[in-house]
């Protein structure tokens, strides 16, 4: 077995094979899902120069990535079994950033990245958690019903691109989502038109919506974003399109759907379709003179 080597991320080739590691690693108990990497990498255009991101190979495989949002900020994965690794990722975060306080966040069962962060002397920061819920879809029920004259349906590709941004960007207002960045999104493995649904309203705008994430191999797919314009909200639209995007998600041979719940108001969403907690994110951060100094005594 050969010894780890870091590389920098070039391109989109390179987001693959964090990917691959990703779907490699996905349990339960694993912070990360091969749409999440897609949706935040590609959500927005112009980003790329205030993001620092890197792999880790062993014999041309991927163990490990890091990628820093800058100032001070590391989203990261390490496969388990190079546990070792995660020191040299935290490592190349804080040789790579100058900022006063480091922030990280990882799933609470991620025991082997929080013991590396807390020998690297960052603490646990005082912010409300993520809740990330699933749900199997064996018993999953798909009953909809929608208003008159309005109908679902999944889109059907680029011609409805400018259509589905403008959806987002009312849903959440102000966004930096434009036709361009998710011309990028509808490119990047695993983006399936198939599992983007929206519900279209009589005057024929587009009202909801709900992307879904599928990882084949794993048969898990992810729900991100879901949304719901200001003036077609108190509707049931956003419960009857996760319902038909889930349904087709289904149809395509998943057996579990995941969902990270960032308020506690989307939790009650969720939990309101028949979605339960499984796990919730925990974060860290470090300041500038608390860095491990391996020169003072313990």
């Amino acid at each position: 077995m050969g010894k780890p080597a870091i590389r920098m991320y070039k391109d989109s080739s390179d987001l693959k094979r964090m990917q691959k590691l990703t779907q490699i690693l996905w349990t339960l108990e694993s912070n990360f899902h091969i749409g999440d990497l897609a949706w935040q990498r590609h959500l927005h255009v112009g980003r790329e120069g205030d993001w620092i991101t890197a792999i880790w190979e062993v014999d041309n495989q991927p163990v490990a990535w890091g990628w820093i949002r800058l100032p001070g900020s590391l989203t990261f994965q390490v496969n388990p079994s190079y546990s070792e690794l995660s020191k040299d990722v935290i490592d190349w975060f804080d040789k790579m950033t100058a900022a006063n306080e480091q922030k990280v966040t990882v799933l609470e069962k991620e025991s082997h990245l929080i013991s590396a962060l807390e020998e690297a002397s960052f603490t646990p920061l005082a912010e409300n958690p993520e809740v990330l819920s699933k749900i199997s879809l064996d018993s999953f029920p798909f009953s909809v019903e929608l208003p008159d004259e309005f109908k679902g349906r999944h889109i059907k590709g680029s011609e409805d691109a400018a259509n589905r941004v403008a959806v987002h960007r009312a849903a959440f207002h102000p966004s930096n989502v434009t036709e361009e960045s998710y011309l990028n999104v509808m490119n990047t493995y695993p983006y399936d038109a198939s599992l983007d649904w929206v519900i279209e309203a009589p005057n024929g705008e587009l009202a909801a919506f709900c992307l879904i994430w599928f990882d084949e191999v794993n048969k898990v797919g992810l729900l991100e974003p879901v949304g719901t314009a200001p003036g077609y909200r108190r509707m049931g639209l956003a419960s009857s399109v996760c319902k038909l995007a889930l349904h087709a998600l289904r149809e395509k041979g998943a057996e579990t759907a995941i969902v990270v719940c960032v308020t506690p108001e989307t939790y009650e969403f969720y939990k309101s379709l028949g979605f339960e907690s499984y796990a919730k994110t925990k974060s860290f951060h470090r300041f500038n003179n608390t860095k491990h100094n391996p020169s003072i005594g313990s």
